[in-house]
């Protein structure tokens, strides 16, 4: 699991991408962030999805905004699959590297949460239902090559026009959420250290209580719990791109008890250390490791 989302959205000469994506029934996307905006609509199914501690129901055909460096995951709302889309774009696609009256007035503004966009969106709002229309629009385009970028910079401008329109001045945001940012991103560098409570609720500022409540509140798990699932999919990535021994690998994540590394590895991946590197082993040319441990 990387805290800050791996994708790429879009090329660095127009950076916009449009991402689809079907989860399953009983789906976690967990905790992650990213320097990009995020405008996502619900194609089928239902799902909660919660931003900074703030959740949202969201069903068929429902929109929301993700601000940029905003903590969000999803969690299941139903038994069913959930589908969706995203619309993800950096604030420089409006032209943010330069100070011109648009970045000042409708984009710096967002970026220090002075300006607070709607979360969600519905049919039910006539200038909502123009929001999500506009989205289905940028959709379609596809976002690729071929000329279509005016007709995408075009939309996604209206886009931003309509929330913009409709956010509200605030106060910058809570120092709260930076500061747990900052810790998740320290979780993010240092998982293979021993990192203690005590540790992590001092990188926050706060009482080990309070950080723990704080904590649980945006990430919807324990500070514990996020720690050892980012070990584990540090794990995955070098289970599945090197050769190291498992028992290296376990130590090298943060697990110095290597029964206890496949205990927790099977308990959030299904299968064991060694069988997930056979299996995504076996999707790469070559590198085919025998080190396991069951």
């Amino acid at each position: 699991m990387e805290l800050y989302e791996p994708v790429e959205h879009g090329s660095r000469d127009f950076p916009i991408g449009v991402h689809e994506s079907v989860c399953e029934a009983g789906f976690h996307l967990y905790p992650h962030l990213h320097a990009e905006f995020e405008f996502l609509v619900i194609r089928r199914g239902s799902g909660i999805l919660c931003v900074d501690g703030v959740s949202h129901r969201l069903g068929e055909g429902d929109g929301a905004f993700v601000n940029a460096q905003s903590i969000h995951l999803g969690l299941p709302d139903s038994r069913e699959p959930v589908s969706f889309y995203a619309i993800v774009f950096s604030p420089r696609i409006f032209g943010a590297e330069f100070n011109d009256a648009v970045v000042d007035k409708y984009v710096s503004p967002v970026l220090r949460r002075s300006l607070r966009l709607p979360a969600v969106y519905t049919e039910c709002v006539p200038w909502q239902e123009e929001a999500l229309q506009t989205a289905e629009e940028l959709r379609v385009l596809g976002l690729g090559g071929d000329g279509s970028e005016l007709e995408v910079k075009s939309r996604l401008f209206h886009l931003w026009a309509l929330l913009c329109g409709h956010g509200e001045r605030t106060q910058q945001e809570d120092g709260r959420l930076a500061e747990l940012r900052g810790v998740m991103e320290l979780i993010d560098r240092e998982y293979g250290s021993h990192l203690t409570l005590a540790d992590l609720a001092a990188a926050a500022h706060m009482s080990e209580s309070h950080f723990c409540r704080s904590f649980a509140a945006v990430a919807h798990k324990t500070p514990f719990s996020y720690l050892q699932q980012v070990r584990i999919q540090k794990s995955c990535q070098y289970l599945k791109n090197s050769d190291l021994a498992v028992s290296r690998i376990a130590v090298s994540c943060g697990f110095n008890d290597l029964s206890y590394y496949a205990r927790r590895f099977r308990e959030q991946v299904g299968c064991t250390p060694t069988e997930y590197r056979r299996r995504a082993q076996s999707e790469l040319p070559g590198g085919n490791a025998d080190q396991g441990v069951d």
